[in-house]
Order: C-alpha cells, then structure tokens, then sequence
C-alpha cells in the first residue's frame, strides 16, 4: 500500500474514533437495498444500489464488532417506553424485497447475528411486478442510453403524480422496445428479481430478520391523495400478515425524501397501528426521539470499509456521495 494511503487510513481511523465518542448515543439507520455477486455493465447497477456480498460481509463484520445492532422492534420498544438506547445504537433495513436479501445478506446476517428488517413492496413479491424503477434502468440499459439520462429522467419521473409516472415508464418501454419481464422469470437478471414467500417465511421463523411495509406499489405517498395513501398501506399490511402470520407494524416510504411524506401520510399510517416510519433523509437520529420519520444513512456498492467507518461515525453523506432511493 503506498505510504499517502497509510497516512490517509491512519489519520482517517483517529477522526473516526473523535467522530463516533461526540455521536454517542445517536441512532444509526442502514439503508441497504438488494445485493450482487458480480460485476455489472453499463447502467446495470450504475448507481450502486446492489452492493457486491464480499463488501456487504467486510461492512457487517465490522458493524457487528463496533455496534449494538438493534431490530426495529426493540428500537421502537425503547423509544416508545422513553428508555436509553445503548451508546452505539444501529438498525439495518432493506427495501424493496429482492431475492438477494435471501440469497446473498441473509446468510451473512445469520453468520454475525445481525437482526435486520426487510420493507416489502407487495405488488413486487406477492404479483411478481417488477418496481417503476427497476423497468427504467432496464429499458435504457437495453437501449444503450447513458448514466446522466437515466438519473435525469428517474428525477423527473419522482416529482409526477403515480398515474403520470406509469404512463411515462410505459411510453418509455414502447419507445425503446424493451420491457423488464416477471420477477420471477429466470431470463430476467438477478438484481430485478424479487423474494418468494417461502423465502420470507423461513426468514421470519428464524427470529433474526422481521417485515415491514414499503407500499404494495411504489406509490410515492406525498403525492397521493388520502384515499390513496390508506389503500397502499392497508393493502401491503394485509398480504405481509396473511403470508407470515405476523403483524406488520413498521413502514418504510418509497423515494422518502421531503415532499415524499406528508402530515397527512404520517395521521395515516398511526391510525392503521404502524409504529414506525423510515425516510431516506440523510443522517444520524438525536435521540430520545420519536420513531416516525427517521432519518437513514444509505449504503451503496462504492463504500470503503473506511469510508463506512466515518460515514457510521458521524452520519455525512459527503462522504461518500449522495444515495439513490
């Protein structure tokens, strides 16, 4: 390694120790979405969502040795009975449900012990729907567009009403003559597909890795209307229960950035009975606090074990770049 890499790292771990004693206490959300065991090319991936297993195990061995990793369930327990969280507190969440939550994290998980919740879009595990987003990186993949027009165009599609964004992926689709097939297809590539149900009950029976809702369709909740927003909820609810046999009272919102939530999503959600929601506002979370809207630190496949190391520690995203949600 050469010397300025030594310096960098050494200089680097100490403002990583400073910066995670003046953070005691703050709570750690972990945003991750699927993994990948393979390279990727062109826009497949381009915005590292999907992290490699090998880098995903090197981050978990090194929360598991510096954190106390808490399940969304006890995070909300502790912060709903008004008791202290341990002095490093952190929580792993996946959204979506891609099958490589089973595949590729969950074995990693069991090897340290980590709990983790996974946030299902239902329309996507229980129909085999492949999510909007997922069908814009394929189209442009395979019509051989480039990174600065897929971002362009997915910015553009998150701020149109859900009736809009659909019509808009589709003319997309028929544009460019191609259309990302069922999630269960095995011509579909890896990183699209998504879990099964068995899968999610063998996770659940485990004891280590729980459910929650991320919508049944993707819906971004800040612009949908009340009606709306109470049938994409009691609907994702309803099928997580049916199929684990467990209530589903934690909520992750889709996009989750400001103006994707609303006062009226959050007077929603607690009258269905969730106990939590998630956004992806970066950051740590001052505790005590409360256990709606809480700020996340997104995890991508660009992170170096000691760019993760300061990103825990103080919870800046200039560290390593802005997330995709």
């Amino acid at each position: 390694m050469p010397w300025r890499h030594v310096i960098h790292d050494t200089v680097s771990s100490v403002c990583n120790g400073w910066g995670k004693q003046r953070h005691r206490g703050q709570l750690r959300v972990l945003m991750f979405h699927g993994l990948t065991d393979r390279d990727h090319d062109g826009l497949e991936n381009c915005q590292h969502k999907h992290l490699h297993v090998e880098r995903f195990q090197v981050l978990m061995s090194h929360l598991a040795s510096h954190y106390d990793v808490l399940s969304v369930d006890e995070l909300a327990d502790l912060l709903e009975n008004g008791r202290p969280l341990p002095s490093y507190p952190a929580v792993l969440t996946f959204d979506d449900g891609f099958a490589s939550n089973y595949h590729l994290a969950y074995p990693v998980l069991k090897r340290h012990g980590l709990p983790a919740t996974i946030y299902l879009e239902t329309e996507f595990v229980d129909e085999k729907k492949p999510i909007w987003v997922d069908r814009v990186d394929y189209a442009m993949q395979q019509a051989g567009r480039n990174r600065g027009d897929l971002v362009s165009f997915k910015e553009r599609l998150k701020l149109l009403p859900q009736a809009e964004v659909l019509a808009a992926v589709e003319k997309l689709e028929s544009e460019t003559g191609h259309r990302l097939g069922r999630a269960d297809r095995d011509d579909v590539p890896a990183i699209y597909r998504a879990l099964d149900w068995s899968q999610v009950r063998e996770m659940a029976a485990s004891g280590l890795v729980s459910f929650g809702s991320h919508t049944h369709s993707h819906v971004i909740l800040g612009r949908a209307a009340r009606e709306g927003i109470r049938h994409e909820l009691e609907t994702s609810r309803r099928i997580i229960e049916r199929e684990t046999g467990s209530p589903c009272t934690h909520f992750c919102y889709p996009n989750g950035s400001p103006g994707d939530f609303s006062d009226a999503s959050e007077e929603i959600l607690r009258s269905c009975g969730f106990r939590s929601s998630l956004t992806t506002v970066g950051g740590l979370n001052e505790t005590p606090c409360s256990p709606f809207l809480l700020r996340r630190l997104g995890m991508t496949n660009d992170l170096r074990e000691m760019q993760f190391e300061q990103y825990l520690a103080v919870g800046d995203a200039s560290i390593r770049g802005l997330v995709p949600a």
